[in-house]
């Protein structure tokens, strides 16, 4: 049943992902639940990974690159005494070894300390990374073995809440690209040992917290209209990431027509420009003027549908 005109959705939900579903697989779940095939997540989760899944529609998933890029924070859980294929407990084993001798949270938080800021980080064999169009998971699969060059990562922040020469846990605060499970495979060659990531669960990403997120039963459950209020205008997702300027419809016009236009600012300097409650352009400043970046076309209002899916 059609409750309203034909628009397409345009905006960001929160999902606190379930273990178990792939990133790609609660993107079309969701997708299907706002009727819409105009869908993308940002940061994609493993399937023994929870926790917050940012999936945008419309207009909106021209800021998926952007929400992939800002730091995101986890609660891992690492095993001590084997390293598995995949550096997860999916993975089949392939190297045992003593536990680490007197682990302590201290001793784990100075090694952690050394780590923080721009280090080198092998990524797992078993990933989403491609290479002549065919992802490393799927190597892997096939029998060949996938070695990758070390890649600059951030790791911003590391506590240790809890260590023993059995297991620890640990929150991380780090930047795009970086791996948990690359991280445990890491901590274990450096203490002499190995180890592995056993549970991992994203508490904030992309600049949204777990206690902003719905579930994908709870989404499943609502009403059309319950659901179009858990989803996230553009602008208000856009002004997370950027400083927002408001101008008016002469400028905003021309914005959207591409023209550079006069602006002092530092160079480089980002930007996300509006008119009302319409997210306009990200722009960048160069040379004294603003450079479109991104447009965005005219705000559409969300569509609202009847939908009677149950979670699969």
């Amino acid at each position: 049943m059609e409750l309203a005109p034909e628009l397409e959705p345009c905006g960001v939900v929160v999902i606190d992902k379930p273990l178990g579903w792939t990133s790609r697989d609660l993107v079309n779940k969701v997708g299907r639940l706002y009727d819409t095939r105009s869908a993308g997540h940002a940061g994609t989760l493993d399937p023994q990974a929870s926790g917050v899944l940012t999936v945008a529609m419309g207009e909106a998933t021209k800021l998926v690159t952007r929400l992939m890029d800002a730091p995101k924070t986890y609660i891992a859980e690492i095993t001590f005494g084997s390293e598995t294929l995949s550096d997860d407990a999916s993975g089949a084993v392939v190297r045992t070894s003593p536990l680490p001798v007197g682990l302590t949270v201290d001793k784990l938080q100075v090694l952690l300390a050394s780590w923080l800021g721009e280090l080198p980080q092998v990524p797992p064999q078993v990933s989403a990374l491609q290479r002549g169009g065919v992802r490393d998971h799927k190597r892997v699969r096939m029998g060949e073995v996938v070695v990758r060059e070390a890649r600059p990562v951030q790791l911003y922040e590391a506590e240790v809440l809890s260590a023993s020469p059995v297991a620890a846990t640990l929150r991380l605060r780090v930047g795009a690209g970086f791996y948990v499970r690359a991280l445990a495979r890491d901590l274990g060659n450096a203490l002499q040992s190995a180890a592995h990531l056993n549970t991992l669960r994203r508490t904030h990403g992309c600049g949204f917290d777990v206690a902003e997120a719905v579930t994908v039963e709870a989404l499943a459950a609502m009403s059309p209209e319950q659901r179009l209020g858990k989803l996230l205008p553009l602008l208000d997702v856009a002004a997370r990431l950027l400083p927002v300027v408001q101008v008016d419809a002469a400028m905003a016009l021309a914005l959207r027509q591409g023209r550079r236009l006069p602006w002092q600012a530092e160079a480089n300097t980002e930007l996300l420009m509006a008119h009302g409650s319409t997210a306009v352009a990200m722009v960048r400043v160069d040379d004294g003027h603003l450079v479109v970046s991104r447009g965005f076309a005219h705000a559409s209002l969300p569509r609202v549908t009847a939908v009677d899916e149950t979670v699969a």
